[in-house]
C-alpha cells in the first residue's frame, strides 16, 4: 500500500508501479491499455490514459501513446473484449486501466460486472495488470464496497481516494498485490519505488480515514447503501417513460439519466443552465452537459432524494427537447 493524497496522484503512482514491476523483473513493458471516454485525473499520466479532448488538447505534446478499447455499450461487449484481447496479445502492454462499473466524468456510463470479470480474465491471459481505479466508485458507491467485488475479481493495483477519508480530508492510497510489492523491495536501491510528495501519509489525513473505516466497521453503512440504491432505483422509475429523458440508470448509489436536448454533450450550452436552475432552488446538482446525476451521500433521506427528482422533472418540462 502507498499513500498519497489526491486520486490523480494515486493512479500516477499505480502507473508507475506497473512500468517499474516490468523493468524489475527483467521483462520491460511500455504500453497502457486504456477504457474509451475514460477518466483518472488532471496530472500528465492520468490526462495521458484518459479520453482525449478540449480538456487535455493544450497539453497534447506533454502525453504519452495509449491503445484504447471501446466502452462495452449494451450489445456491443464482445466487440470491447476482442479488442483487448488483441492489443494485448503481443505481451508489450504492462497494464489496463479502468474504472469499474460506472465511468463518471465521461457521463456516468455504465457497464455490468461480467465485463470487468472477462477483462481481468483476457489480462491474465496475457500476463497484463489489471489496475482498477476505484477513486470514484470505491466505498459503497456501487453498492458493494469495491466495484470489483461484483465481478468477483481482484484487481492487481486498486486505486482509492474521496471516500477514504468520507469526503473531508485528502488522503489517496494505492494497493498492490504482493509480487508487485516484491518487485520493488531489493537491496538494489535502482529498483525502489522512486515516489513521494511533502503530504503524503499525514496523520491527520490519517487519521481522518482511521475514523471513517471506524464508522464502517461500527455502523450499519452497508445497510444504509442498499436502502439508498433501492430510493434511486425507485426514484427513477418515474422517468422511464418520460419523453424528455432518456437512458435512465443506476448502479448502487449511483442514478443518472439524459435530458433529450438538440446539442449533447460535456460542453453542451444546457449545462450551466441546468446548474443555475437547480441552484435558484437550493439544490447542488452538477450536471455533466446534459447527463443528470445524483451521487448523494450516504445519510441523505428520502424527502430530499424526492426534492431532487421533484426539480429534475421540473427541468426536464422547461429545458428537454421531446422526440
Amino acid at each position: 500500500m502507498f499513500y498519497s493524497d489526491s486520486g490523480s496522484t494515486s493512479v500516477e503512482v499505480a502507473l508507475k508501479m506497473a512500468l517499474g514491476y516490468f523493468r524489475n523483473i527483467g521483462a520491460p513493458r511500455s504500453r497502457i491499455v486504456v477504457m474509451e471516454h475514460s477518466y483518472h485525473g488532471d496530472t500528465i499520466g492520468t490526462m495521458s490514459v484518459g479520453a482525449r479532448g478540449v480538456f487535455n488538447a493544450a497539453y497534447e505534446p506533454l502525453l504519452f501513446e495509449v491503445d484504447t478499447i471501446p466502452f462495452p455499450a449494451p450489445g456491443r461487449e464482445q466487440k470491447t473484449l476482442d479488442r483487448f484481447e488483441a492489443v494485448s496479445r503481443n505481451r508489450r502492454a504492462a497494464a489496463l486501466i479502468v474504472e469499474p462499473l460506472v465511468l463518471g466524468a465521461g457521463g456516468m456510463l455504465m457497464y455490468p460486472a461480467s465485463v470487468l470479470t472477462e477483462l481481468k480474465r483476457i489480462a491474465e491471459t496475457s500476463g497484463t495488470l489489471l489496475i482498477a481505479d476505484e477513486v470514484m466508485t470505491g466505498w459503497g458507491r456501487t453498492g458493494t464496497l469495491f466495484a470489483c467485488e461484483q465481478a468477483s475479481i481482484s484487481p492487481d493495483i486498486l486505486c482509492t481516494s474521496k471516500g477514504l477519508t468520507g469526503g473531508t480530508i485528502p488522503l489517496a492510497a494505492t494497493l498492490s498485490t504482493d509480487a508487485i510489492f516484491q518487485a520493488h523491495y531489493s537491496l538494489d536501491r535502482k529498483k525502489t519505488f522512486f515516489h513521494s510528495s511533502s503530504y503524503t501519509a499525514n496523520p491527520i489525513a490519517c487519521a481522518a480515514a482511521l475514523a471513517n473505516v471506524e464508522i464502517w466497521n461500527d455502523e450499519p453503512v452497508a445497510e444504509r447503501i442498499a436502502a439508498l440504491g433501492a430510493l434511486q432505483a425507485a426514484g427513477l422509475r418515474r422517468f422511464h417513460d418520460n419523453p424528455c429523458f432518456s437512458d435512465c440508470r443506476v448502479t448502487g448509489t449511483i442514478a443518472a439519466l439524459d435530458l433529450r436536448t438538440s446539442s449533447p454533450g460535456y460542453l453542451a450550452e444546457i449545462g450551466p443552465k441546468l446548474r443555475a436552475f437547480f441552484l435558484e432552488r437550493g439544490l447542488l446538482i452538477r450536471p455533466l452537459g446534459n447527463v443528470l446525476y445524483l451521487l448523494p451521500p450516504y445519510c441523505v433521506t428520502g424527502a430530499e432524494l424526492d426534492r431532487l427528482y421533484d426539480a429534475i422533472e421540473e427541468a426536464g418540462e422547461r429545458f428537454g427537447s421531446k422526440p
